[in-house]
């Protein structure tokens, strides 16, 4: 079933932590255990979410990092080093964003794959981001997203970006991560 873009919900989640994404992890007060190097590209602080969604942590061991945000990380790992530190104070930032992606295909002037970061975004945003729709090719009529829900029929929305109103629209629809937009 195709819902039309008057029924279009955005998708207000907060960031999930995905396989591949690398995570930045800082700890202040024990340098001579976890030192603080001030470059995020450093491989004793970033880990990378394996392919089981997990990442290893000194005195921690594996730590299921997939599906949680970074708040909800940081409080497991906080928690689990306070059973051997006094005082953990720990961050966690996303140093790269890997695991969620959402395709730009058909009559728009730059189809690509663009990844999803904590910062929302909307269907417009994702337009401008691939040029704008092909002005010669594209029917703005038609514009798809499909969206794929697992151990569920996809849901297709369809919105009319040919008039103002209907970028509007696509101002505050957020895409998910796999949608699949087609002009």
């Amino acid at each position: 079933p195709i819902i039309e873009s008057t029924l279009l919900k955005p998708n207000e989640d907060i960031y999930k932590i995905g396989k591949g994404d690398q995570l930045y992890v800082t700890i202040w007060g024990l340098p001579e255990v976890f030192p603080i190097t001030g470059n995020t590209n450093t491989e004793l602080n970033t880990r990378r979410v394996d392919s089981n969604g997990n990442i290893f942590f000194p005195y921690v061991g594996l730590v299921l990092a997939e599906g949680k945000t970074q708040d909800e990380l940081r409080t497991d790992l906080t928690n689990e080093l306070s059973k051997m530190f006094k005082n953990v104070q720990l961050d966690i930032s996303i140093a790269g964003f890997n695991s969620q992606k959402v395709y730009l295909l058909g009559e728009v002037t730059s189809p690509q794959v663009i990844k999803l970061t904590d910062i929302p975004l909307t269907l417009s945003n994702a337009i401008g981001q691939s040029k704008g729709l092909n002005t010669n090719t594209s029917e703005g009529e038609d514009v798809f997203v499909v969206r794929q829900i697992l151990n569920q029929d996809p849901q297709i929305f369809r919105v009319d970006l040919s008039s103002p109103s209907g970028f509007l629209s696509a101002g505050n629809f957020y895409l998910a991560d796999n949608d699949i937009v087609y002009v």
